[in-house]
């Protein structure tokens, strides 16, 4: 291992440093006898393994503690400023330019023990389904086709409509009336012909014809509306098999989404244990159920502002470079005020469906 200083500067001011890795992030560092900015500016190079390190401040300063060093490594790649110089990027030939931003984004959160690169390579791993290609799906298949998601299953039952073209991109004048999921496929091979992409036209009748699409998958984004008892559907066959699920979608004058994590968070169930469930069917509280059977509302900005939220807990799920927000959570957006509220809901200790996912661990922040 070579630790080396991501992409930093930093300043004196009396006894303390000021090291900014980030434009908004400034961390102070009490340094009285000059011996950390020292060994910044060693780390700043990234040649040196820890013994390295320990040697070189030696012959600088007079003596160097290789506990001291050690610590002190530990502590600034607890502050997450740290990368490991002797990992290559791991990433197929091709693929560095292609995910360069990415890996660019991934580098914020990566640690001496996990590198930018091996985020992205979780996503070339992954394999997502996505219940839906209209307007919630089809703005989370290009993000997360951009991101590099490498295996997609596409469920859809519709056609392409006229209407669909103020809030759906993935679709042209070409393609109306003919599947859905098969032009939604079509445009993801286009963007990117190494994408692994199945297409699946069905119409969802009940938890055992989302089931049998489960295997192998690592995560589900939901963006049916119908029939109404979807959501308890896939509620109970993502948490039977452990498989986490994203839903989002528009009430009225906001947007919202939220996540099911399951054997870690509360599920849908939980959610409604005191209410019927099928009260609870479209994700949000029985009382709110007439706005959801109105007119869909959902213009382009509103598909897009959902499907990328959506998109980046996807990210967060699949990568783990950062624990799911929406995770038990609802989480809303005012279009017109811009104001945020989170609804959270707590897992119910005797929830029938909670007892059918598998065990798994607490989720860390990877």
């Amino acid at each position: 291992m070579r630790p080396m200083l991501k992409n930093a500067v930093w300043h004196r001011s009396g006894e303390d440093l000021y090291l900014i890795s980030e434009p908004e992030t400034q961390i102070v560092l009490s340094d009285p006898d000059s011996r950390v900015e020292a060994l910044l500016g060693l780390l700043k190079e990234g040649t040196r393994d820890e013994a390295g390190l320990v040697k070189a401040l030696a012959n600088g300063h007079g003596s160097a503690d290789a506990a001291e060093v050690g610590a002190a490594i530990a502590a600034l790649d607890e502050l997450g400023v740290l990368e490991d110089a002797a990992v290559s990027d791991g990433l197929a030939a091709g693929q560095d330019e292609r995910y360069f931003s990415n890996v660019a984004f991934f580098a914020t959160y990566a640690s001496l023990s996990r590198p930018a690169a091996v985020y992205q390579q979780a996503l070339l791993d992954a394999h997502v389904l996505f219940l839906g290609t209209g307007g919630l799906g089809s703005t989370a298949i290009q993000a997360l086709t951009g991101a590099g998601v490498g295996r997609m299953t596409l469920l859809d039952n519709d056609r392409v409509e006229v209407r669909n073209f103020a809030r759906q991109y993935l679709y042209t004048e070409a393609d109306i009336g003919l599947p859905k999921v098969e032009r939604a496929a079509a445009w993801v091979r286009a963007f990117d012909s190494r994408v692994d992409v199945r297409t699946v036209r069905r119409w969802i009748g009940g938890p055992d014809d989302i089931s049998d699409l489960l295997t192998g998958v690592d995560l589900v984004v939901d963006g049916v509306d119908q029939p109404k008892l979807i959501d308890v559907w896939v509620n109970e066959a993502c948490v039977g098999v452990g498989v986490p699920f994203i839903r989002g979608g528009m009430i009225a004058r906001r947007l919202l989404y939220w996540s099911v994590d399951p054997g870690r968070s509360a599920c849908l169930a939980c959610q409604g244990h005191e209410q019927s469930l099928v009260g609870l069917a479209d994700g949000v509280p029985a009382e709110a159920q007439a706005e959801l059977q109105r007119v869909n509302r959902g213009i382009g900005p509103v598909a897009s502002m959902t499907g990328a939220m959506v998109a980046m807990e996807a990210l967060r799920y699949l990568t783990g470079f950062a624990p799911p927000i929406a995770a038990g959570k609802m989480r809303f957006f005012d279009f017109a005020t811009g104001a945020e509220e989170v609804k959270a809901w707590q897992r119910w200790p005797d929830c029938p469906v909670c007892q059918t996912a598998p065990s798994r661990t607490a989720r860390g922040d990877g």
